[in-house]
């Protein structure tokens, strides 16, 4: 289970049967999540209340997962972005990079590397708030 420091989630999928099957696991896990299935509908949920990190894919219709990763990145609050995508390759890749996305898993995931990846947002969530206030 997360701990009472549990980071806010947001999952944007345009597959709803990912986004929801992923949501589930997290939530059994203690970590509060919110869902979008679009690009816009992602931004708007982060404008309201920014989340900790975004579990992003990459190859939606309309606005893609870079385009969505460009702009959040470019906000105040700077999520953790955490690209799950089925497209891999070193094309891909940098463009994950480019578009501010550290870590660019491709599915299937196992829920124990997300849940690790979220224990490390939570240890480093201080001082990675601290680095940005240096910014």
């Amino acid at each position: 289970m997360a701990d009472s420091r549990s980071l806010s989630v947001l999952i944007v999928d345009d597959n709803p049967d990912a986004a929801d099957s992923l949501a589930t696991i997290l939530t059994l896990k203690g970590y509060p999540v919110r869902m979008a299935y679009n690009g816009p509908d992602a931004l708007k949920l982060a404008e309201d209340a920014p989340p900790d990190v975004v579990l992003l894919d990459l190859l939606m219709p309309g606005m893609d997962g870079w385009e969505v990763a460009n702009r959040l990145a470019a906000t105040r609050s700077r999520p953790v972005i955490v690209a799950i995508t089925g497209c891999d390759g070193d094309v891909n890749r940098n463009r994950s990079r480019w578009a501010h996305i550290p870590f660019h898993l491709v599915k299937p995931v196992a829920a124990d590397v997300l849940v690790d990846l979220l224990r490390w947002a939570t240890r480093t969530r201080a001082g990675r708030q601290q680095l940005d206030g240096l910014a």
